[in-house]
């Protein structure tokens, strides 16, 4: 067993690692992970990840910038707690996911598949205190910025159209960027995120698969390895109908090599949506 308490951007972290045998297995061995996030008297425990043969594994290390978008989404917390709907209700259809990203969910039915994507670029653009860059198109068309809701601009809709009308300043706090963004998710979708998201040629860290339209379906790739084959192999986040906690997919269809999944060009099928056709888009 190995222990050790590290520093990061979440607060303390206390990693702890064992590594086993199964009774009446030869080759196949197990590594279990538990990591606990201590942040503001908050314990939250990471879903253990149990990978067969860990060394499948290799290269897990992706280098990039601490400051970086992949960086961000390499390191995201993941928590051993079940998906739950903006009611607080647990969803019924549990075993898609090894664990959920604690950022809250709202009270209302909006944060779904392409708003908890927006979700996570505007928390990554507000901890580097980007917040000019913090904004996002309607389906209309229209762009809307934190700045805009900061100003005092809101929403209404005119006829099949938008206009802006003027209310109350907010302070920039992150109080207000979740405000907010719940008025983004009301207006966006996955058919202005892929309009909005430049094109991406290849599935790395930040590549975002789409099949966009009403309904549509969204999945980031929020980091990737190599397996001792040389393949590439990737983790999975995602939001989804009604809003719910985002999470990272669990693979059941090669669950020893969970959460991990191999992506290719063609059909792609994960634990919750078939993607015959699809976008391959990015943030940046």
């Amino acid at each position: 067993m190995w222990k050790r308490l590290v520093s990061s951007k979440y607060g303390t972290v206390r990693i702890v690692a064992s590594h086993s045998k199964l009774s009446g297995m030869k080759s196949n061995s197990y590594l279990f992970l538990s990591i606990t996030f201590l942040s503001g008297g908050a314990v939250f425990e990471s879903q253990p990840i149990i990978t067969k043969n860990p060394q499948q594994v290799v290269d897990t290390a992706n280098k990039t910038k601490v400051t970086s978008w992949q960086y961000f989404l390499q390191h995201l917390p993941i928590v051993d707690q079940p998906i739950t709907d903006y009611k607080g209700t647990p969803v019924n259809y549990q075993q898609k996911h090894v664990g959920i990203i604690p950022y809250d969910v709202g009270k209302t039915d909006l944060q779904q598949c392409a708003d908890a994507l927006m979700r996570l670029r505007a928390e990554f653009l507000f901890l580097q205190k980007r917040y000019d860059e913090i904004g996002f198109h309607f389906v209309s068309g229209d762009y809307y910025s934190w700045n805009d809701y900061c100003n005092g601009l809101r929403p209404v809709i005119k006829g099949r159209g938008i206009k802006f009308i003027s209310k109350s300043r907010a302070e920039k706090n992150h109080e207000s960027l979740r405000l907010y963004l719940d008025i983004v998710y009301n207006y966006a979708s996955t058919l202005s995120l892929a309009k909005e998201l430049r094109q991406a040629n290849d599935f790395e860290i930040g590549t975002v698969v789409t099949h966009p339209g009403s309904p549509g379906h969204c999945f980031i790739i929020i980091d990737e390895a190599n397996n001792t084959d040389g393949e590439k192999i990737y983790k999975l986040a995602e939001g989804y109908t009604p809003a719910q906690s985002i999470y990272v997919l669990r693979n059941l269809n090669e669950p020893g090599r969970s959460p991990w999944h191999k992506l290719k060009m063609g059909v792609i099928e994960t634990a919750s949506y078939k993607f015959d056709s699809y976008k391959l888009v990015k943030f940046e």
